[in-house]
């Protein structure tokens, strides 16, 4: 795991440790994150029986990429 997935686990069991889904929504948003990576993220996250650090990193290396078709658009 390099460094920044590490800072982004962190970050995110911390918000996720708190309760703070909206901040945790932000945070992924600032990463430019897809909303259904988001999406796909909080739920497996919530699956977890602790908001460790090294959960969530494999989560975000596993399914950071959305599965949504770049083509798709307006």
């Amino acid at each position: 795991m390099n460094h920044i997935v590490d800072f982004e686990a962190r970050t995110l069991a911390t918000l996720l440790a708190s309760g703070d889904i909206l901040g945790m929504r932000m945070f992924m948003e600032r990463m430019q994150m897809p909303l259904d990576v988001q999406d796909r993220l909080l739920h497996q996250a919530s699956g977890l029986s602790s908001f460790d650090a090294e959960g969530i990193a494999a989560l975000l290396e596993e399914g950071g990429q959305s599965l949504l078709s770049e083509r798709l658009g307006y």
